[in-house]
Parts: C-alpha cells; structure tokens; sequence
C-alpha cells in the first residue's frame, strides 16, 4: 500500500521534540546546551566544548559542570535533552554566566548514539532527524505529525480524526479486553518500523512469543516431564507497557531523541474517554487499574508493531527471571504474558517461595501478577500451559482431539453445516487450523484427524 502525500492539520508539536522561543533566556540556553550535549558523546572535552561554545560559558567555569554533567549522564544509553536541561538551569553558575551570553552556538549534528554492547551491532538504519524519519517512512512532514500528534486523542466524539478502531471482547474472569487497531495509514507506517527497526532488535531467549521460528511447542518443550511446573500471567500486560519504555528502546538503538519519541508516538496510544465507558459501572479495582492505564499512553494490543516491542520491553524482565530460575534449579521461558518455570524434586519444594519472588521482579518493573491464574503443577496432575500437556511430551489433551474428532466424524456422516453451531463465516479454514495445530503437537495421533478432515464434502 502506497499512501498519498497530502497535507494534514497537524496541530502543535510536542514540547519534548523542540525548545521553544516562549522560554525565558537561561531556560532557552539550558535547552540549546543540552541538546548539543545529548547529540556528541558525554565525554568531559566535548561537553566543555557545548558549554563554552553553545552556553558561553568561560573555561574555567565550563570544566567543573562539565564534570559534573559526565558524572550523572555519561552512563551506556543516551540521556534526554530535558533531563540535561534541568540541570543546567538549576545550577546557579550556568544562569548567572548565560545571562550574558547570546546563546547562539550552533548546535552539533546529531548522530547515531547506540548503547554500548549488542547495540552497537544492531543494523537499524541511521535516522538522525525528523525530517530524515519521514523521508524513510514515505511520509511528508505534515504526515508524520498527524500520525504522531498526541493532542489528537483529547478530542471528544471526533472518531474521524483517530487513528485506531476500538473494539471490547468480554472475558470469563475481570473486565473486557480491548483490542485497539490502527486505521490503514498508521499500520502501514506501524508494519514499515517492525521490519525495517523492530525486526532487527533481539529479545531475550526466553521469549518465544510473537518471534520467527518460536511457537508453543518451542515455548513448551523445555518443560516435559518435570517434577513441578509453576505457570503465571501477568495482568494486563500491553496497557502496562507505557511509552516511557518504548522512547528507551529506541534511544538504546542509538536514535536521537527527537526521532525516538516519535517513534514512540507513533507505536503508542492513549484510549479516549468516551470508548472507556464499558470500564465505568459496575466499578471493581481491577475494572479502575485497567482504565487508568488505558488512559495513559501504552501499547495499544493490535497493532503490529506491539508484540515486537512488548518482547524488547521485556527483556530486563526476562532477564531477571531468568536469573531467578537458574537460582532456584528451574527452567524459564515466556509466551507474550504467560510466564512457565519447571524444576525437579528440589524446585517443587521451593515454588511458592519462586512465585513470590517472581510477583516482587514484576511489580519493581511496574507489571502484576494475575494470581487468579497462578498454578502449581506437580507431576501427579495434568500439568498444562498454553493449551497443552506436558506431562510427557507437550500435546493436545485427550479430550479436545476425542472433541475435534467426533466433529469431524459427523461432518462426515451428516455434512458441515450441522456441526457448525457458532456460525462461523468460513467453517472449513476453522476446522483446518485445528487439524494443524493437531499435527504439530501430535502428528501420530493426528494424522487420523487428517484423513478425516480431507472426507469432508463441502
């Protein structure tokens, strides 16, 4: 899909992509300085340079700031112009010398800045400036703006200028689900910046959600036949992941931050009111948790680019738990938000103490632990995850291909349509797709269910 190149009504810019002239002169100065400070490297020379250069500050006066800058912000990720920028305007030194100084160095060119480490060997393209962002994106500038503005979302009753449908699914347990999907021109914009970035950043290897070459029998198959299989979830795991982290990902990937942020923004969403209306009455605290979230900017669940990014938001987490499993004799991986831990003997004694400490990791990095779902599974039980057994080799329970089976017998005997009680609008690819997760758990038993399914006159 090739968008059109018109022009959009794209309201004010967001106070984070620029300093303003409405700033007064050492806030101004502040501003400019940090923005230079945040284009080069934090290096004690080069941000004497911005001081002196850009804030007019003396040498002498310059050095000690500077170090002081190095000290707080020269760690492996790029730090914000605004973070910087307080600094400078609450150090007294910096106002009273700035006032003097006309301000006007011209600032560095920025660059890419990648973490140090696996970033450095990330093939992401070099996108230094806005303006560089919409050309790769195929987009003009008023475009870019329009997709990214977030002023937009406080509109009320003005669905036309969204850019998501909004559409509720009821749960058995706790409030609707909400599924947010962007409008044609936003997820073409969303699918260019999964393959062209997101594709290109790794998640941790316990992820085997939403990754080319995972699924659930990779997800599962580390945890056939344990002694104990402790299974978690994490409570509203997309609405939690907020833009906070979505901007660190893309500063990680050594992207200015201009450009991350409205990569950000572009990924990110925040619900309108009047589509929150479902969350209002009858009033619970899980109902009120989920709409303050909503109401925040997240990652709306949907949109193409939220799996990839909810993976690379979870990789500190996946990371701890990791470690944890190790300490505790276990195996982890994750499935989006299904967590799995299996151990031995010695870890079924110990797996309440690891759920407790896994709902501490969780709620340190700001996610909950859906306890309604937590289940201790020793190897006397069905131990099951993802719709699996897993007591022996991960497959379809007995029941469920008994089920599909007596289905498939009587669309045999008695014709599709009388088996096809939820009128489902294309039966035939709905009973196809589970003959084929059938052959990928269990291809002996399934290939029964096969021959079945090709009797079938439709």
């Amino acid at each position: 899909m090739r968008l059109r190149r018109m022009s959009f009504r794209a309201g004010p810019a967001s106070p984070e992509h620029e300093p303003t002239s409405s700033m007064n002169r050492p806030d101004l100065a502040a501003a400019l300085v940090a923005r230079r400070i945040v284009a080069g490297t934090i290096e004690p020379a080069a941000v004497t340079e911005a001081l002196v250069e850009t804030g007019g500050l003396r040498l002498r006066r310059a050095r000690p700031l500077a170090r002081q800058i190095v000290r707080q912000f020269g760690g492996v990720l790029r730090p914000r112009w605004r973070d910087v920028a307080r600094l400078l305007a609450g150090n007294r030194m910096f106002r009273r010398q700035c006032r003097g100084s006309a301000a006007a160095g011209a600032a560095a060119p920025p660059t890419m800045r990648p973490a140090a480490g696996a970033p450095q060997q990330w093939p992401v393209p070099p996108l230094t400036t806005p303006g560089e962002l919409a050309a790769w994106l195929r987009l003009s500038p008023e475009e870019l703006l329009f997709l990214a503005a977030r002023w937009r979302e406080r509109l009320p009753s003005e669905p036309r200028v969204r850019h998501y449908h909004y559409a509720w699914h009821p749960r058995r347990h706790g409030p609707p689900r909400l599924l947010e999907v962007p409008k044609a021109r936003l997820k073409w914009v969303q699918r260019r910046i999964l393959r062209g970035i997101l594709d290109h950043i790794p998640p941790h290897a316990a992820a085997h959600g939403f990754r080319r070459g995972c699924n659930i029998l990779s997800y599962t198959s580390t945890h056939t036949g344990r002694a104990c299989v402790l299974r978690m979830d994490v409570q509203d795991f997309f609405p939690s992941l907020r833009r906070g982290r979505i901007v660190r990902i893309f500063l990680t990937a050594g992207y200015p931050e201009p450009v991350a942020t409205l990569l950000a923004d572009l990924c990110t969403t925040a619900t309108p009111a009047e589509v929150l209306r479902p969350l209002a009455a009858p009033i619970s605290a899980r109902a009120a948790q989920l709409r303050v979230a909503l109401r925040s900017r997240h990652l709306p669940q949907g949109a193409p680019t939220s799996p990839a990014l909810a993976n690379l938001c979870a990789f500190g987490v996946d990371a701890r738990l990791a470690g944890l499993a190790r300490r505790f004799g276990a195996t982890f991986t994750r499935y989006a938000d299904d967590l799995l831990f299996s151990g031995d003997a010695g870890f079924a004694r110990s797996a309440r103490r690891c759920e407790v400490r896994v709902g501490a990791i969780l709620l340190e990095l700001g996610l909950t632990v859906a306890h309604r779902k937590t289940r201790v599974l020793p190897r006397s039980v069905c131990q099951r995850a993802a719709g699996l057994v897993l007591n022996e080799r991960p497959g379809l329970p007995r029941r469920e291909r008994d089920r599909l089976k007596a289905i498939l017998t009587n669309c045999v005997r008695h014709g599709p349509a009388s088996q096809n009680r939820a009128n489902l609008p294309d039966f035939a690819a709905h009973l196809r797709g589970r003959v084929a997760h059938a052959l990928a758990t269990h291809p002996a038993s399934a290939a029964r269910l096969l021959a079945l399914y090709e009797r079938i006159v439709w």
